[in-house]
């Protein structure tokens, strides 16, 4: 991997974390919850698994090999390795749900997973209480954690027969009209919707799901059936606990059941803003929501079965638009707000791995805060908004994501943000025999004094690092928490 990037050429620093993540990651956890799990001494693994992390992490940013691993893993988007185990293992243990009956797996687990599978001699479902509070492994784990998930899935069922699939047999009566978001769509819609009313064989639904942003409130998801201008049916419902595309496809697959049924019907059209749910309702395989996409399969299968000119088409609807009989869905299923109970909430496969995900976020937002962790001289950058910079893994983080310039520059921002760079500071700190003043004649030479102070910038001593970081907060200040460019540069 060395051979592919230094300091000034070769890969750039996103093509270098793609490769580290989709290469070398997989490997090094490989096989991962036979060594990792509640009670494991994993210490020594882990150490390891830290040690590969922290050069991977020096190699993206092309920073020095003092800069502390914190900073690193925060400015190149990368988890630390304990919370993206934790947080794969999290998941793993809610996948169990989605084997088969008879996978070998099955007969490890407890009575309530064991299905149809043989139990194994050393099975969970063998041992005494007391043996279950000794044993520490994966199994017992997933004993423990697996009975959150309230969702049930079928693997082999029919509709999921290869070569039976709704897109397999009906290929030809499915639509999805899925024009590019970016366009306004108004113009369109308002003809696609005035011709679909003049057809007395076309049945309009406008389905929409609503997730709240508190936690007091369960999902809800709505449908209305319209044939011309008139209103044949609406129907709301709470959903529990599930994700946006998964009360989606619940109003969806709401839909779809109510529509197959009106007398007179031909042509379907669901108006939909989640296309993902959409293509999701006709695909019967192992997924979130798999039951709502069964129900959707079956339905429509037996509807096409009776008349080959039976047909269905998905409209995409920018939820922005609040348009015609959609924003009449999404008034109608935000109006339902049910709190959540104390009685047993269903929950999907998608939501409990996303809550692992933001649970693992959250701890390494609070690590984070920790100046041993991220570094003393750590520079601490904000948000447009005011906040400051939190580390996250997705897009790459805010500092990687942001940082658009060429190696070299990306190189400088890094050293100058963790605050290790050859600078008069770095050399009085690491007991470097170098001058530790400034060429403007300030006693030292630190990053606040360049930043901020120093009117001999361009001296020769340090052109390279400070004309790309002059360059950087010309064109990013808010980067840098300012309003405008600090030193008039621009």
């Amino acid at each position: 991997m060395c051979m592919l990037r230094n300091s000034t050429r070769g890969l750039s620093p996103k093509q270098r974390r793609l490769l580290y993540r989709s290469c070398v990651v997989p490997i090094a956890t490989y096989g991962y919850r036979l060594w990792y799990f509640d009670g494991a001494c994993n210490k020594g693994a882990m150490n390891q698994l830290k040690q590969m992390q922290r050069k991977a992490a020096l190699w993206i940013m092309g920073a020095f090999c003092t800069s502390p691993t914190g900073s690193l893993e925060a400015l190149a988007g990368l988890i630390p390795v304990h919370l993206r185990l934790k947080k794969l293992a999290t998941c793993a243990v809610y996948r169990v749900a989605t084997l088969s009956d008879t996978h070998p797996l099955c007969s490890m687990m407890c009575e309530r997973l064991l299905r149809q599978a043989e139990p194994h001699a050393r099975s969970a479902a063998l041992m005494t209480p007391a043996m279950r509070g000794k044993v520490k492994s994966t199994v017992m784990e997933v004993d423990e954690r697996v009975h959150t998930l309230t969702e049930s899935f079928e693997p082999f069922a029919p509709e999921a027969h290869p070569g039976d699939w709704l897109l397999d047999r009906y290929a030809d009566h499915l639509h999805f009209d899925e024009r590019d978001p970016t366009q306004d769509r108004r113009p369109y819609l308002d003809e696609l919707i005035a011709k679909a009313r003049a057809n007395p064989l076309t049945v309009l639904a406008a389905t929409d799901g609503s997730v709240s942003q508190s936690n007091q409130y369960q999902a809800a998801s709505a449908a209305i059936i319209y044939m011309g201008h008139h209103e044949l049916e609406r129907t709301r419902y709470v959903s529990g606990r599930v994700t946006a595309p998964d009360a989606e496809l619940n109003a969806i697959s709401c839909a779809v059941r109510l529509a197959v049924k009106q007398a007179n019907c031909q042509h379907i059209m669901v108006f939909t803003d989640s296309m993902g749910s959409a293509h999701r309702a006709v695909d019967p395989s192992v997924h979130s929501g798999q039951a709502f996409s069964l129900a959707v399969c079956c339905a429509l299968q037996e509807w096409f079965e009776a008349d080959d000119f039976h047909r269905i088409t998905f409209v995409y609807i920018p939820s922005a638009l609040q348009w015609d009989i959609h924003g009449e869905a999404h008034k109608y299923v935000t109006e339902l707000k049910v709190r959540v109970g104390r009685r047993k909430r269903d929950n999907s496969i998608d939501v409990l791995c996303s809550r692992a995900a933001h649970s693992v976020l959250d701890s390494w937002s609070s690590t984070f805060q920790n100046p041993t962790y991220q570094g003393s001289e750590f520079l601490e950058l904000q948000q447009p908004d005011g906040g400051l910079l939190q580390p996250s893994y997705l897009n790459g983080g805010p500092w990687l994501s942001t940082f658009r310039h060429s190696i070299t520059e990306f190189t400088h921002v890094c050293q100058c943000i963790t605050g290790h760079t050859p600078i008069g500071a770095y050399y009085c700190r690491f007991k470097i025999n170098e001058p530790h003043g400034c060429t403007c004649g300030a006693a030292l030479q630190s990053r606040q004094h360049i930043l901020f102070r120093c009117h001999d910038r361009y001296s020769v001593h340090y052109p390279h690092f400070l004309r790309d970081i002059a360059s950087f907060m010309k064109y990013n200040p808010t980067a840098f928490g300012f309003n405008r460019d600090p030193w008039g540069v621009g």
